[in-house]
């Protein structure tokens, strides 16, 4: 139960420190609060840098990260559109597959068979 509140805690506080410095304002707003912490990180960033091995990446500037937000927004937008309109094709053939593989199955081939109507020769 502690762990659960320290959990709840920290995820209200997260919410009301991104409110207060912002975040969830216009996007103007928004610009100056990821310019700031941008701005406050960077000394942190130099000094884990000369303690790796391994070289970091520049944080993205504004223009870059709103592009790519654009872009994966739009291809997830495209990506499920397009599953939708294939939707009734996938789930026919996915049925289609389904019962084939049923069928091969000689309990369940003899199970279907004992609904169809049966010939004339072998009702006698």
């Amino acid at each position: 139960m502690i762990k659960f509140a320290v959990k709840l805690g920290l995820a209200g506080a997260a919410v009301y420190f991104t409110k207060e410095e912002g975040v969830w304002k216009n996007s103007d707003e928004s610009v100056k609060t990821y310019n700031k912490m941008k701005q406050s990180v960077r000394p942190y960033i130099q000094e884990i840098k000369t303690q790796l091995p391994v070289e970091l990446p520049e944080l993205p500037e504004r223009n870059k990260i709103s592009s790519f937000a654009k872009q994966s927004w739009n291809a997830g937008v495209l990506t499920t559109f397009k599953f939708i309109s294939e939707l009734p094709q996938t789930v026919r053939s996915w049925s289609d597959k389904g019962i084939q593989k049923a069928m091969q199955n000689e309990d369940v081939r003899n199970f279907v068979n004992s609904f169809s109507p049966k010939s004339g020769a072998e009702q006698k």
